[in-house]
Parts: C-alpha cells; sequence; structure tokens
C-alpha cells in the first residue's frame, strides 16, 4: 500500500540528507529504518517498566513480611468496621 504526504520542502531536504548520511537509497529507506528503531527503543522501554513493577512488588512483599516478621498476623477487620458502621 502507497500512501502520499505533504511535507514542506525543506523536511524532505532534511530527510533526504539524513539518508545519504547514512548510505541509504531513498527516504522510505530512512523512514523504515527509524520507524525500526523507534519499534526497537518502545520494546526496550517497556522491558525496563515491567522490570521496576517487578521491583515494586517484590519490594511490597519485603515489607509485608518485615510487618509479619515484627508484628505478627494481624486479625482482618472487616467485621470490626462492619460493626461500626451499624452503629453509626
Amino acid at each position: 500500500m502507497s500512501v502520499t504526504i505533504n511535507i514542506s520542502e525543506k523536511t524532505y531536504q532534511t530527510l533526504k540528507e539524513q539518508a545519504q548520511k547514512r548510505e541509504l537509497e531513498s527516504v522510505e529507506q530512512l523512514l523504515d529504518k527509524l520507524t525500526e528503531q523507534f519499534e526497537t527503543e518502545a520494546a526496550a522501554a517497556w522491558e525496563k517498566e515491567l522490570e521496576r513493577r517487578r521491583e515494586v512488588g517484590q519490594d511490597i512483599r519485603n515489607f509485608r513480611k518485615r510487618m509479619k516478621d515484627k508484628y505478627g498476623v494481624m486479625p482482618d477487620s472487616t467485621p470490626l468496621i462492619r460493626e461500626d458502621r451499624m452503629r453509626g
């Protein structure tokens, strides 16, 4: 599929120069390379975010374990909250 877009002559010349600097045959090849690069960077950023989330999850598990070791198992407060609401 082919799509036509309108860009300024200045932008086209800049893209053409960048393609030539990279020894590519066309602006289209340059845009394809840039698209691949963006996709690769996006995938790397997502992997980094997933790792950060895993670390946060591990930090939460560690915190819960420290609280359990320090204070023991805390009773469920749900029945007490229900009682309080019934009085209100």
